[in-house]
């Protein structure tokens, strides 16, 4: 059996997310502002994804399959006085992500992403503005195909 090569699954599963969001008609409906990098001056409401984390899967790893749990985490921001915005666009975000099975190209995915965690903050480090800032963490598990 030839070795597995390892190799990191961040950016793939990164354009696959914004991807993601930027198709779902729920998402875009309420927030069609959706980065990676987001450009100085974006008006809110808007989604942002980062914060990668890629490890190998300590539960599926063998000598013929190098799998690995990417770790994301996606950020809305509301300046909605109140969480319902925020909120919201969370909830569309999650329902988004976890719905289906991604199709990553050069990845098989072996479960539907899950929801680690999410929390809404209040965040008063705009001048001159009260926003809200969610953040949630996903996991999603694939494996070089």
């Amino acid at each position: 059996m030839p070795e597995v090569t390892r190799q990191i699954g961040i950016s793939a599963v990164l354009a696959a997310v914004v991807s993601r969001l930027k198709t779902d008609a729920n998402t875009i409906a309420y927030a069609a502002k959706i980065f990676n990098n987001v450009p100085q001056s974006t008006a809110m409401p808007y989604i942002r994804v980062g914060e990668f984390l890629d490890r190998p899967s300590a539960m599926f790893g063998s000598r013929d399959l190098a799998p690995e749990d990417v770790s994301f985490q996606v950020h809305v921001w509301s300046d909605y006085q109140g969480d319902y915005e925020a909120s919201t666009m969370m909830n569309l975000c999650t329902k988004a992500i976890t719905g289906t099975r991604f199709s990553i190209t050069g990845y098989t995915t072996l479960y539907n992403a899950v929801l680690e965690y999410s929390d809404v903050m209040v965040d008063d480090s705009v001048p001159d503005a009260v926003c809200r800032h969610g953040v949630m963490r996903f996991v999603l598990r694939v494996c070089p195909s």
